[in-house]
């Protein structure tokens, strides 16, 4: 291809499409001229972006230089909040996790200010048990909806008390770097669409609650508002055991895990799939699988996706995976379903990290963000100091 315009942030994104290149296969590669790929990989060095990486073996000539992407302690801090859990971790760019920590919460009766001071006190011991960093970016992932391009929460029962909190503001303070906040489910979609690259994907998060979220492109979709992807109030009858957010009837009210622990009068989600073979939870678990399939049909019809993927403490359990996919393929014609696979997360606790580390290294390392930071006489990365900022109060 010819990218002689190509400026340094559209050679970052191909050098990083392969493991290394020498400067000749990069001058085939741009069409650009030796001055001008010289003037365009140079601020990359400078950045520490790119480095030399050995040299290709000799066969009679001088052996040549390679070039790579220098990913050496670049990482992502990640938040991964749920209903009852949240995990804090250090992860490289391209996937490998440094140090996590999880640790049980209650996010609907813990005050935003108590919950953060909490988790940050965390992501400290988690930083501090690794050598030092070079910190490109944060991703928090909470199970509510996010404003586009604010990352404040918006309004849900499940939250009380987060409605607008300056989440985005609050973690700045902490850690001045780019920031990605998403949907926990959402976030898991986008994770575990990493496994199933150039598919659409409709990844679901099936725990204490319920969502899903649908990465087309490479892309996940947050809709207009941020909500994309609340199928656990999709109202199912107009008559039915109460929900959370105060209606009757949602499939969240039959089949999440906070419905399931009710109906089985268990204490745990882990009771419930260690459990999973008793004949009683099993009916329970395929009972509560056949309603999320039926709000699930209508979203693959519309959607066509490729692979869809059940995560979550309940959705990855066997039995439940069966029992969705039958009863999408019961209820929605062939054409639709042809092709589609049903898998149980791959990823597992770790879906949702996954998807956060890799939002963030998108959002940082795309060329036109390259470009800004090159622009500004600043890398787009910095060493992480000891200790951060302090949490406000």
């Amino acid at each position: 291809m010819d990218a002689s315009g190509a400026t340094p942030g559209h050679l970052l994104e191909l050098i990083r499409s392969r493991p290394a290149w020498t400067r000749q296969q990069l001058l085939d590669a741009t069409g650009m001229s030796r001055p001008t790929l010289l003037e365009r990989i140079s601020p990359l060095f400078a950045a520490g972006l790119v480095c030399e990486a050995g040299s290709t073996a000799s066969i009679g000539g001088r052996p040549a230089q390679l070039i790579r992407f220098d990913d050496r302690q670049l990482t992502v801090l990640t938040f991964d909040v749920g209903h009852t859990h949240a995990r804090v971790g250090l992860t490289g760019v391209h996937g490998g996790e440094l140090h996590s920590v999880s640790r049980r919460i209650d996010v609907s009766h813990t005050p935003p200010d108590a919950m953060l001071a909490d988790l940050v006190a965390v992501a400290d011991g988690v930083l501090a048990s690794c050598p030092p960093q070079r910190l490109i970016g944060v991703g928090v992932g909470l199970p509510g909806p996010i404003e586009p391009g604010t990352g404040l929460p918006k309004p849900t029962t499940i939250l009380p008390g987060w409605d607008a909190y300056p989440l985005p503001d609050v973690l700045r303070e902490r850690w001045d770097v780019p920031m990605v906040f998403e949907n926990d489910a959402r976030a898991l979609a986008f994770g575990e669409a990493s496994r199933h690259p150039g598919e659409t994907v409709l990844g679901v998060k099936w725990a204490t609650g319920i969502g899903a979220g649908l990465v087309t492109g490479g892309m996940s979709l947050t809709g207009d508002d941020g909500t994309a992807g609340d199928i656990g109030h999709v109202k199912l009858a107009r008559t039915g055991p109460e929900c959370r957010c105060g209606r009757r009837g949602c499939l969240a009210a039959y089949a999440s895990g906070h419905a399931l622990l009710g109906q089985l009068g268990f204490g745990s989600l882990t009771d419930i799939a260690l459990r999973a073979d008793e004949p009683p939870v099993h009916r329970a678990l395929v009972t509560a699988g056949r309603k999320l399939g039926t709000v699930l049909a209508s979203l693959i019809a519309m959607a066509n996706p490729r692979t869809l993927v059940l995560g979550g403490i309940i959705g990855a359990l066997p039995g439940v995976v069966d029992a969705v996919g039958t009863r999408i393929r019961d209820i929605t014609l062939l054409r639709s379903t042809a092709g589609l696979r049903i898998v149980p997360s791959s990823l597992g606790e770790r879906a949702a990290t996954v998807g956060l580390v890799n939002l963030v290294v998108g959002r940082v390392l795309a060329p036109e963000a390259i470009d800004r930071a090159l622009a500004a006489d600043h890398g787009p990365i910095g060493v992480l100091s000891y200790p951060p900022r302090t949490l406000r109060a």
